[in-house]
């Protein structure tokens, strides 16, 4: 059997927890603002590089086209 008071420290708990959570995230935000953290670019890849995975037609591409109703 449950009382009152048993629901209540449950639900004290998940509250504290959450404002805890909310909490670190407001930390975290505050660092990486402070940090001056730019997001990242992605590199461009060498377009004279042969070994770089690039889209090719090929035959078999081609098939699955015409199969497919592209």
């Amino acid at each position: 059997m449950t009382t009152m008071t048993d629901s209540n420290d449950t639900t004290s708990l998940k509250r504290r927890d959450l404002f805890r959570g909310l909490g670190a995230g407001a930390i975290g935000a505050a660092a990486v603002a402070v940090s001056g953290a730019t997001p990242a670019e992605a590199a461009q890849p060498d377009p004279n590089d042969p070994t770089a995975a690039r889209y090719r037609e090929t035959e078999h591409v081609r098939k699955a086209y015409a199969l497919a109703a592209f």
